[in-house]
Formats: C-alpha cells, structure tokens, sequence
C-alpha cells in the first residue's frame, strides 16, 4: 500500500466519522425530541383537562344547588303563595346564603315568567338587574331546564336554569330557579397552577386542534400553538346554542423541550468521542481484513467459475435426458412414454371432477407400401408432414406417437361435437397434403378411432377401444373416422 492510497484512506476515514457524527446526532435529535415533543402534547393535554374539567365541575356545583333549591316544597310553595318568609328565612342580611352556595346571583321567576325575587353579589349585576333578567328569560325562554355559560356585557359566567316542582317530581310547574357565577381571572387561576399565566379572552381562533365534550359544556375546542421556548393554549367555550362566548388563554414555559435538548448536547458529545474510538479501531482491522479478503474472493471467484461451469453441463444433460425420454426423435412430438404419463393424469382428474375425456387414435394408411416403394426416408418425411398437419389442427392437446404409424390425441374436457369437428378438419388435411419427392407427389391418408372414457378407468382400456375402432375404420375402407357408441362420460 503505497503513500497516495493511505492519504485516501485517511480522508475517507476521517469523512466517514463526521458523517456518521453528523448522522448520529441528527437522529437521536430526531428521536429524543419527537418523543419529548409527543410527552408534551399529552402533558399538555392533561393541563387542558384538568382546567376544562374543574370548570365542568363548578357548573356541576351550581346545577346541584338550583336543582336542590328548585325541587323543594317550601319553594314550590313560595312560588304558588310568595310567602315572604321563605325570603326572610333564606336570604334575609347577614344569612349570606349566596357565598355558601358559591353563586354570584339567584333569581326566582313564576311561570309567568315574572321576577319574584333575585339576590346578588356581583354589583354591576344589581345594577342592571332589570336588563340582567330580562336578557336571561328572552335567551332561555324556550328551554326549561339547562346549565351553560354566557356573557353579559364584559362578565362572562356560569348559568344554571331548572324547574320549581315538588320535591318527590310531582305537581305542575310553578316557575324557574336561575342562579349562576361570575367567572374571574382569579377564578380560574386557582384551577391550574401549571401555567405560567392562565386568562380569559374573547379571542376566537381559525382551527381548532382538539375537541372535548363533557357532561355540561358539551362544545369545548382549543388550539395549541408551539414555539421555541413557549406553549400558548386557547380554549374556546361554546354555550347550549354552540355560540362562542369566551376563550381561556394559557402561556408555559417548554420545560420539557428546553431539557431535553441539553441532555441531547451532552449525549452527541459523549458518543461521538466513544464512535471516534471504535471508528479508529475498526479502520485498523479493516486494513488487516482487505488483504486477506482480497485473496479469499479470488478463491471464492475461481470455485463459483468453476461450479457455474459444472452446472450448466448438468442442465445441459438433463434436457437431453428429458428428451430422450419423452420426445420422439423423429416428429419432436411426446414419444409413448410421455404420453402415458400425461394421460393418466387427465384421466385421473376428469374422474375425479366428472369431466369428459377422448382419445382419438390415428393409423397412417398403407404406410409400409411408402416404406417398401420410396424407402424410409421418404416415409420418415411423411411422418413428419403428417405432425405438422396435426400441430396446425390442434392446441394444447396430448399429441404423441404411440407406433410406427399410430399416433393418439387426447382430448380434455372438450366437447364431443367439436372433438369430431377437429377429427374431420385432421382427415381432410391429411388427404388433401402431398408430398414433393423430384417430379412425384407423395399423397397419403388417414384412419382415425375414436372413444370416451366411459366406465373405464386406466388409459390402457380405453386404446384398446380406440384401437378396434381403428381397425374397423381399416376395414370400412380407409380415409375415415369411427366413433364408439354414445356413453356417458
């Protein structure tokens, strides 16, 4: 190894480590921040849960209480006689009935829809709560029970609308119970605490990435949007009518991605200091390796040639052997042999799946007269026109030589009526060839014997048929077919 080759060496070795380097690290890039990438989203998405389910929860809250309050008998009662102690006894000053039942706001309608009492805690609701009221029974009007969310002017809340019956369910309607909560900032901060930041917005995005249905707030979307260092989420809640009404926007850090590209960092270092070493080590041993296989690849070479040569011979011989054995030499058609084997075979299956089966047998007329007036080679070349008028007539038929003269077809799942078409087509085109030898034309005819399989059941009983059936042919005075009599086949 001369100075060039281990300077080209070294530059390939030194290439081939950067690159693989270079690989290495882009896919354990790959791979760690894809599976970082997947962690987050599904953390995220519990974040998101956790915050839409404890606000589900809260509307679950209120709608327990108003159901409570409305399947009363003293507030069916009050709402048939407006006796005012239920009032006094209830939400009188100083009960603070509203901060225990955690509602900003109960309003008592009869079925007339006409307020009979209202509390709030929310002054600017007790400001306008004339409009405040009006506003809910002209929204809900056609709905009589429901729990959802709405916004009134800026304040976006929870709102709760049930029936006044009697407590066993009984009894006719006698008004509505709407109660409800404001939803804050500081509401909904103390949902989540793993948020950087966690508000309400009006905003409404285009697409949503993810949809949630829950027992109350059935229409619920959010979309959420990465970038390098932040997460943002906007959760968008629909009312009963599937109207948009508000949007909770939540910003965190991305931890998860941060970190792991930092143990990335230091895991490419490590390893590329580890792949350099290893590198180093199998470039050495592969030096030692290439002579060494230089020379067993020529050894290898020289076996293969030699094998490859060995083995062409022995395909060479089987073909030849093949022939040999199922090719008349002569015709190049299927010798006795072969035809036996074949035939068996089709006899077999037609057996088997009732299919018909024929075999014509075939004498060439006053043959040996040819043989004793031309001589055999001009007999041969009848034999061989003969073939080639046979092979233009038939398919995929078993054409072999069985004899001398006698030739046979078989015929497979074919019907009689054409069968005895093509036997014709075959006598007529033999009597019409002729055969040129100098200034004399050779003509020569056929006899043909045909028969089914009928009840036989090897090849052997059927040509000794077909054979009577030629000799009868022979009899009747040549050029002609005879057929078996009609079996079932």
């Amino acid at each position: 190894m001369n100075f060039i080759t281990v300077k080209l060496n070294a530059l390939i070795f030194i290439f081939s480590f950067f690159l693989f380097v270079l690989l290495f690290s882009y896919s354990s890039y790959k791979f760690i921040i894809n599976d970082s990438l997947e962690l987050e989203k599904k953390q995220n998405l519990n974040n998101v849960n956790t915050i839409v389910n404890s606000m589900n929860h809260n509307l679950e809250h209120i709608t327990k209480i108003t159901n409570d309050y409305s399947k009363w008998d003293d507030t069916y009662a009050f709402m048939i006689d407006g006796n005012k102690d239920y009032i006094n006894e209830n939400f009188r000053e100083g009960t603070n009935t509203l901060e225990l039942l955690d509602a900003s706001f109960i309003i008592y309608l009869n079925k007339k829809n006409k307020v009979l009492f209202s509390k709030y805690q929310e002054k600017v609701l007790e400001k306008n709560n004339k409009d405040f009221e009006k506003i809910l029974t002209n929204k809900f009007s056609m709905l009589n029970s429901t729990s959802t969310i709405i916004k009134y002017n800026s304040l976006f809340m929870y709102i709760v609308k049930a029936e006044v019956l009697k407590s066993d369910f009984t009894g006719s309607v006698q008004g509505w119970i709407y109660s409800g909560k404001v939803i804050t900032n500081k509401n909904i901060n103390h949902i989540s605490t793993v948020f950087k930041s966690i508000k309400l917005s009006e905003y409404l995005f285009s697409k949503e990435n993810y949809e949630i249905s829950l027992s109350l707030l059935k229409n619920i979307k959010f979309n959420a949007q990465l970038f390098d260092k932040e997460l943002i989420n906007t959760i968008a809640f629909y009312d009963v009518f599937n109207h948009s009404v508000f949007s909770i926007i939540t910003k965190s850090d991305r931890e998860l991605i941060n970190n792991s590209e930092k143990t990335i960092f230091i895991l490419d270092s490590f390893t590329a200091f580890f792949l350099f070493i290893i590198t180093l080590i199998i470039y050495k041993s592969q030096k030692v390796l290439i002579n060494y296989n230089k020379l067993l690849e020529i050894k290898v070479n020289r076996r293969t040639h030699q094998l490859s040569k060995s083995l062409r011979k022995l395909q060479t011989s089987n073909k030849k052997l093949y022939t040999l054995a199922n090719i008349d030499t002569l015709t190049k058609i299927c010798n006795r042999r072969s035809y036996f084997n074949k035939s068996e075979k089709l006899l077999t299956q037609a057996i088997k799946e009732n299919k018909t089966f024929y075999v014509l047998m075939i004498d060439i007329d006053h043959f040996k007269k040819v043989n004793d007036t031309y001589g055999h080679a001009i007999g041969d070349k009848v034999l061989i026109e003969f073939c080639m008028i046979i092979n233009t007539v038939i398919s995929d038929e078993v054409f072999a030589r069985i004899g001398g003269e006698e030739f046979c077809i078989t015929f497979f799942n074919t019907e009689e009526e054409k069968i005895n078409t093509i036997s014709e087509n075959i006598r007529k085109a033999c009597e019409q060839a002729s055969i040129k030898i100098n200034d004399k034309k050779i003509k020569f005819t056929i006899s043909l014997g045909l028969s089914s399989r009928a009840e036989y059941t090897n090849i052997d009983d059927i040509l000794c048929v077909c054979d009577e059936l030629l000799y009868k042919a022979k009899d009747g005075g040549r050029n002609r077919l005879v057929r078996s009599s009609p079996h079932s086949n």
